[in-house]
């Protein structure tokens, strides 16, 4: 207790106007340490986790339409993949390959396993990515291999595929 005796005994000693100074000096200081180190990391962090909701609701409507652009794309909500339709995949490849115009330039058809294999010859690029794109989405035909070499006419290309049943 000499510690609390000599700064009351301090404190006695002092003159009133002195007294006055050095308790506004202390409320202004005990003020200064509440702010800098109570109230203001509160704002700031306040700030910080704004700024981070902001963020994470972007993102949140970032995956929202990629959901529903990967949903559209699996032919997901009102455009359902229809299936082979009772056909076989070799049938299926061949009649809708004519159907878009591309019959004349596919030159053989073959089953390789569940999977069927085409060659294309001068066959129009944007028929042929078309066709690929009506088999995916019409009947979940899903292309498991291609290549695609383009030729001395322009928009022509040759094209070896492989494709099989299913969208996965």
């Amino acid at each position: 207790m000499k510690g609390a005796e000599q700064i009351a005994a301090y404190w006695q000693g002092l003159q009133p106007r002195e007294r006055v100074v050095l308790a506004v000096g202390g409320v202004v200081v005990l003020l200064l340490f509440s702010y800098f180190l109570v109230w203001q990391p509160i704002v700031n962090a306040r700030a910080e986790m704004q700024q981070e909701v902001q963020q994470q609701r972007a993102l949140l409507e970032w995956m929202k339409s990629a959901a529903a652009e990967a949903k559209s794309l699996r032919g997901v909500d009102g455009q359902r993949v229809k299936g082979l339709g009772g056909q076989s995949l070799l049938s299926l490849v061949d009649q809708s390959a004519k159907e878009q115009g591309l019959g004349s330039a596919m030159k053989r058809v073959e089953p390789d396993g569940k999977q069927v294999r085409i060659w294309f010859e001068a066959a129009s690029f944007d028929q042929l990515i078309g066709w690929l794109e009506k088999l995916a989405l019409k009947n979940g035909v899903r292309v498991v291999n291609v290549t695609i070499d383009r030729t001395d006419k322009p928009g022509r290309v040759d094209a070896r595929l492989r494709v099989a049943e299913g969208g996965g």
